[in-house]
Parts: C-alpha cells; sequence; structure tokens
C-alpha cells in the first residue's frame, strides 16, 4: 500500500509519516523544504507548481492526507492573499491532479475546527453554522468545499477532517510552546491573552494520527466531515496550569482580559461521527502535557 503525505516534514505529517511506516507502508512525502529523510521517499515540491504532477508520475497511490497548508491566524488577518494560496489553491491543484492521474486514490483532508467560529452551542456538531472568525477559517471552509465539488462532480474519493487544538510533540508554536518561551524569558509571573476562562477542546497529535487512519480504513469517503477531539472542554487557565505542573515549575498566571482577532470563546467538539468508526482517545490532556512537557524541556532552548 502507497500513501503520499503533503506537508511531510511538519507537525502532524512527521507523526504521520510516523505511523505508516510501522504499519509497513510505502510512504512517499513532499514539503517546501529541503530534507534527505530516512525510510521513505522525498521530494520538495510546492503544491502550487506543476511539478507536483511529478509526485503521480508512473505511481499510484492508495491514499493521500494533505498536512500541508498554513496554519497561522494572525499571519492570515495580515497576509490574507498568501493564506488563499496555501490553503486554496493548493488544494485544488491537488485534487485536479489526483483526478487526472490517480482517481481512485483516497484524500484525506485535513480542515480545522476554525471553520466553525464562535458556535451557536456545544458541542459543536459537524452540521453546525460554519462562522468563521478569519481569512484561515475562511480559507479552510473553502478547501472543505472544493473536496465535495470533486467528489460530488468527479468521483475523487475525499474526506474532510477538522481537529480542534491539537498539541504534542513536536510542534513549535501556539499555546504551550508560547506558555514555556515565556517561562524561559519571564520567570514567577506568566502574561497570557484572554481571561482564561476561554475553552478548548484539546486532542493529542498520536490521537488526531489514529483518527486519520479510522477515516482512511472506515470512513465513507463521500466528500464528509469529521470533527477531530476528545469531546472535553477545558479552560485555557486549566490547560496551561496542567502545563506548568508537567513542567515543575512555579509561574503563576496573569490575563491580560484582552481577546485578540480570529480566536473563538468556547469549543467542544460532538465526537459521535468519529466514535461511530470506533474512535477512542488515548490520550488524557495530563498524559499528553506530560509528553509534550518532557519534549520541550529538552528542545525548546
Amino acid at each position: 500500500m502507497k500513501v503520499l503525505i503533503l506537508g511531510s516534514e511538519g507537525f502532524i505529517g512527521n507523526h504521520l509519516v510516523k505511523h505508516f511506516l510501522q504499519n509497513k507502508w510505502d510512504v512517499t512525502g513532499c514539503d517546501l523544504i529541503e530534507a534527505s529523510p530516512a525510510g521513505y521517499q522525498y521530494q520538495k515540491i510546492s503544491l502550487l507548481s506543476a511539478d507536483l504532477e511529478q509526485l503521480f508520475a508512473g505511481l499510484k497511490y492508495d491514499a493521500c492526507i494533505n498536512a500541508a497548508g498554513s496554519g497561522n491566524v494572525p499571519y492570515s488577518l495580515t497576509h490574507p492573499l498568501s493564506d488563499f494560496e496555501a490553503n486554496v489553491s493548493s488544494v485544488i491543484h491537488v485534487l485536479e491532479v489526483i483526478r487526472k492521474f490517480n482517481p481512485e486514490c483516497r484524500y484525506i483532508h485535513i480542515s480545522s475546527a476554525a471553520v466553525y467560529g464562535n458556535p451557536q452551542q456545544l458541542p459543536i456538531e459537524e452540521t453546525a453554522a460554519l462562522m468563521p472568525l478569519s481569512p484561515y477559517g475562511w480559507h479552510k471552509q473553502m478547501s472543505e468545499q472544493l473536496c465535495l465539488e470533486y467528489y460530488q462532480q468527479f468521483g475523487v474519493r475525499t474526506a474532510v477532517t477538522r481537529p480542534f487544538s491539537v498539541y504534542g510533540p513536536g510542534l513549535r508554536k501556539q499555546l504551550f510552546w508560547d506558555v514555556y518561551q515565556k517561562i524561559l524569558k519571564a520567570g514567577n509571573t506568566l502574561e497570557l491573552w484572554g481571561t482564561g476562562k476561554e475553552s478548548r477542546d484539546f486532542i493529542f497529535v498520536e490521537d488526531l494520527v489514529q483518527a486519520l487512519w479510522l477515516i482512511l480504513e472506515k470512513g465513507n469517503m463521500q466528500g464528509e466531515s469529521y470533527n477531530v477531539a476528545t469531546g472535553v472542554e477545558t479552560t485555557i487557565e486549566e490547560a496551561v496550569g496542567l502545563f506548568i505542573r508537567a513542567l515543575q515549575q512555579k509561574t503563576s498566571l496573569a490575563f491580560n482580559q484582552k481577546g485578540r482577532p480570529g480566536d473563538p470563546l468556547y469549543w467542544r467538539a460532538d465526537m459521535s461521527r468519529l466514535t461511530s468508526l470506533g474512535f477512542k482517545p488515548a490520550y488524557s490532556l495530563e498524559k499528553g502535557l506530560q509528553l509534550t512537557a518532557d519534549w520541550i524541556t529538552v528542545h525548546g532552548q
């Protein structure tokens, strides 16, 4: 079995590569950086270039997982065109190449819970109204529509995943990475955005990978969407507190009571659709944050 992992050298992509190799798949990865990884084929290719067709030249993939694109909400607010190219234009290029050269390939798209914005009620079902708060969220919504279009119009088998707040070893940005960097600089008091009462549904990266594997094996692949989370709501204050304890620090928290553009208030996913495939997260937040803390104390300097 052959899988193509787009964005293979990034946070999620790297964990996907390891999982598929462990399951004896023939892995090909591509990304924008120079790399010479061991154990799988790799090509440096932009998904926006004509070179994309090279990935399919003479090869037939059983699956393609798209972990590429931009994942930076603040950047999308100041560079919307660049974000559009990374999260929309690149997707239609991939789908078109699959349609032309490898139509039997199953395509899993990694979107984002950012498509929901501030939901009207919790937990959030996949059928909830999509109300993005940022260009990033809008562009993820557009990319989802492309997946549905290519299934309904051309028969390309697609599925969309909407990860909520993914964390784990290897993530060098976002909440826990930023908290650790501030601890190194700030000492005893740590100032963070918001009130601390905002909530997220955190999911450990290995659980996300397992969810993608299940969808590939058991999903309908008819353009449908899946929430990928745990179904557990945790406030930012609680999550950061757990992380600080995992680091064995005694830093106190001070929230500046200011919101940031593009940030939602409260998130908790309805997990019925994914659990119907047999998904059950293996990592509690405490366990996942301990693994994250162990990694970040070595690699976060």
